[in-house]
């Protein structure tokens, strides 16, 4: 049996062979959005939040905004960490005053300004909101939160990298930031426009100096700042992320969640942030997400399908009702996107079949 193609039909299913692989990978690129990437290219930013700088569109795809949704309100910051989770700190979420229920709250993402929501902007429900279990005061600072609807992912809409689980280790991490809408300076005006804050990570044994935070700080946290203070997180960007790039990548991984800090860019009072590497086992039990292993910059974001994080906060959590008062850093009451999808692997094969039928039969 002859099974030579004339040339004209070899081209042809050259040709359709081409552009059905262009098809698919359009059809399905947006599982492949590498965690921790920009869209855009931003210049190093050595500004601050207290008394800073404006952060460019796009600059901190990530960033959350979670907000009282009676008031539409920002409260606090979070982190995007897969296409249902997001990532937060346990004290914005107290029991006083009914902010450990979920329906209280909505997630926006996509977002600069606080009074103006663009294009891309989008704004989720939360259908399941899970604190540490051993949260208290500043101990266990960590929360996860899973949206009611999967997010789309777009150029001002992306997740962050999740750091290895296990010990925190300093020396692999570099052009560190902290972003959020808190106060601008110590009992200041909050920021309309969302901020960014160069930081440097300090070292623990310096962090637990007398004059420092002494026995306060242990190795579940992380100090970012500078010893002459002038440059921190304030009130207001609880919860949100400390983003560092991995050294020999061009990726950022939320390694901290603004957590507390005695005032606000006082000398030798830095920011301290709850370690995400240190709860990376936390988090992957309750969201069902699988954290890269291998810290390299050829990890993928895979669209994962929400069915883990079962758990809800009602009759399974404690949350104690206060934190310190000028310790804890309190919560403050003080383009183009489409909701994501994940293309099923069947109807992909099924339009594909077809589209190769009506291109080359």
């Amino acid at each position: 049996m002859n099974t030579d193609f004339p040339a004209a039909c070899s081209g042809a299913l050259c040709l359709c062979t081409i552009l059905l692989s262009h098809f698919i990978i359009l059809a399905n690129g947006e599982s492949q959005i590498a965690c921790g990437k920009r869209a855009v290219t931003i210049r190093t930013s050595q500004s601050r939040i207290v008394g800073g700088r404006d952060a460019v569109e796009g600059a901190w795809p990530w960033q959350v905004s979670l907000q009282v949704t009676n008031k539409r309100a920002h409260v606090c910051g979070a982190t995007v960490i897969s296409q249902w989770w997001l990532l937060s700190a346990a004290h914005c979420f107290p029991s006083t005053n009914g902010f450990n229920n979920k329906n209280q709250w909505r997630a926006v993402m996509g977002l600069r300004d606080l009074s103006i929501h663009a294009k891309w902007t989008i704004t989720r429900k939360i259908a399941v909101l899970i604190l540490h279990e051993q949260y208290n005061d500043i101990q266990n600072d960590i929360a996860v939160l899973k949206v009611d609807r999967a997010i789309g992912f777009a150029d001002y809409i992306r997740a962050a990298c999740l750091p290895k689980p296990g010990k925190f280790h300093i020396e692999k991490w570099n052009h560190c930031h902290v972003t959020g809408w808190g106060l601008m300076e110590q009992n200041g005006a909050p920021a309309r426009i969302l901020q960014e804050a160069a930081v440097k990570l300090i070292p623990l044994e310096t962090c637990q100096q007398v004059n420092w935070y002494g026995s306060r700080i242990n190795d579940k946290m992380i100090c970012a700042g500078f010893a002459g203070g002038g440059i921190d997180a304030c009130q207001g960007d609880s919860g949100g992320p400390l983003s560092c790039q991995l050294k020999g990548t061009d990726r950022f991984y939320v390694v901290g969640v603004v957590s507390w800090g005695q005032g606000c860019a006082q000398r030798f009072k830095p920011g301290v942030y709850t370690s995400t590497s240190t709860y990376g086992d936390w988090i992957e039990q309750k969201t069902g997400i699988l954290i890269s292993q291998s810290e390299d910059s050829g990890v993928e974001f895979e669209i994962d399908n929400g069915d883990a994080g079962t758990e809800s906060l009602t009759g399974k959590q404690s949350v104690p009702p206060t934190v310190p008062n000028g310790l804890v850093k309190p919560i403050s009451l003080v383009r183009r996107n489409t909701p994501g999808r994940a293309t099923p692997l069947l109807n992909l094969i099924i339009i594909s079949y077809h589209f190769y039928i009506s291109c080359c039969s």
